[in-house]
Order: structure tokens, then sequence, then C-alpha cells
């Protein structure tokens, strides 16, 4: 049961941002409606499974939410600038590390030497493999590398998408009374960025995003779960196959052509990815 919940996380969030770029909608109108979609299934969760609301723990999710907002907006916008398959590998590529990283040392879930090599060896195949997820073949006329503001844009949003994860883990706050003050704290963050923004939503995009946020919620609450029953450095690196499904997910829906060493680029950084999170899973009995 525990590898299943472990795994739901991956499944949503691979989806998720395949439905948001489907919609066609601009970065703040997918933000807005999934923070609302969000905000609706956790009133929902707690109508039926109220939890106990202390102070501490609100406010600490809250921020939670508020993080989460901020990461996924700079996200969204990423997309605008690269497309899914390519945006999502660096995105996942840095906030896996750093959340692993964070779980191992601060959290010392990865105890003694064999540990610490077995799961840096693990991560370094993640690492390796999302390497070769992004791999392009050089092309005449095209840019090289990523732009600073391109960059700047993806290591926030990991930033910032890392800290709301390992913010309620490092205060010992999991499962569902996580829900509704992380969503309400998503949902205030949305209304404040376009109480600031110029531009109008239009709210057929942003109902369209409903599904977004459904996904992104299910994926949400199964990670903070699985957070309390197996922990961060090993939950966290199994929601990332979400990379593999976001990926390929990008390539087919919107037909992304690859050349044949593309593929094998990608074919081998599937097989990487998988092994390295395999690993992690194994090193110590769920």
């Amino acid at each position: 049961m525990n590898w299943f919940i472990a795994f739901i996380p991956a499944l949503g969030w691979g989806i998720m941002p395949l439905i948001a770029q489907m919609t066609k909608g601009n970065p703040k109108e997918q933000l807005t409606g999934t923070t609302i979609s969000a905000l609706f299934f956790a009133v929902l969760l707690y109508y039926f499974y109220p939890t106990p609301i202390e102070l501490v723990p609100f406010i600490i999710s809250f921020v939670s939410g508020i993080l989460w907002a901020i990461g996924q907006l700079l996200q969204f916008q990423s997309f605008q600038m690269i497309s899914v398959p390519k945006a999502i590998p660096i995105i996942c590529g840095l906030q896996l590390t750093g959340t692993t990283l964070f779980a191992a040392i601060v959290f010392n879930e990865w105890q003694g030497k064999s540990d610490l090599i077995f799961g840096s060896f693990a991560l370094l195949c993640i690492l390796i493999g999302i390497f070769l997820l992004n791999f392009q073949e050089k092309q005449e006329n095209s840019s090289r590398g990523l732009s600073f503001h391109l960059f700047l844009v993806l290591f926030l949003s990991a930033l910032a998408l890392t800290s709301y994860v390992i913010i309620n883990q490092f205060f010992g706050i999991s499962g569902y009374e996580v829900v509704l003050p992380q969503a309400l704290g998503m949902f205030c963050s949305s209304l404040i960025i376009n109480f600031f923004s110029k531009t109008k939503l239009r709210m057929q995009k942003v109902n369209l995003n409903f599904l977004t946020g459904l996904s992104w919620s299910i994926a949400n609450l199964s990670l903070f779960i699985a957070n309390g029953t197996l922990g961060v450095a090993k939950s966290f690196p199994l929601s990332q196959v979400s990379i593999i499904i976001a990926t390929l997910g990008g390539i087919i829906i919107f037909k992304e052509k690859k050349k044949h060493r593309e593929w094998v680029a990608v074919t081998v950084g599937i097989l990487s990815v998988m092994a390295g999170v395999c690993m992690i899973g194994f090193i110590k009995d769920i």
C-alpha cells in the first residue's frame, strides 16, 4: 500500500502540466483555476475527514501554500518560454536534488555510510537520466543553452517548490491537516497575484484548469501521506517518476519531433531515472 500511495503523486504531477498546457491559458489563468479547484477539494476533504485546526500547523501549511503558488506560477511561465518536456526535467531535477539531500542530511533519513553511498549513486542516476531526457542534438541557427532569465525562472521555481515540501516535514506536519490551510495559502496567493496583474482573467480558461487542480490535489495529498509513512528522502524521489510521464506525454501530445539519437537518450534517461528511484526506495525496508 505504501508503494501505491508513493506513486500516486507521480501520476498526478505527471499529468498536471500536460492538462494545464492543453487548456492554452496564460500562467495566471492556469494558477487561478488550479488553486480554486485545490481549495474546493480541500474543503470537501475537510468536510468528510475533519482534522483539528491548530495555530502553528495552520500557519506553516498556509506558508507552504504561498511557496507552492510562487513556484507553480514560475513553472507555468517556463512552459510559455520552453516546452513542457524541456522545462519539467530541469525543474524536477533541481527540486529532487534539494529535497532529497535536505531530507537525508537534516532529517537524518540516510543513516550510515552505506545509505549515503547508495543514495548518492541513486541520485546521480536520476540526475543523469534527467539530463538525457532533455538531450537535444545541436542544430544550425539555434540558440545554445539557457538564457540567464530562463534559468533564473526555472531555478526559483524549483527552489519554491522544494521549500513547499520541506517546510511541513521540518515542523512535523503531514497528512490531512496540511491540505486545507495549504489550499487557502495557494488561493490567497493567486488572488494577490491577480490583483496586481494588468491583464484580465478569461474565466473559460480558468474553468478549464479546474481539472489541473484536481490532478495536483490528489497527488499532493498522497505525497504528504507518504511523507509521514516513508519519509521525504524516499517518498519524494518516488513521486518524481512524474518526470517520465510529463516528458513522454509532452512529446506525444504536443507532437515534438525527435531524432533517432534523441529518442535513444530519452529511453536511456527513463531507465536511468527508474533505476535511481528504485535504489532510493530500497535504501530501507518499506
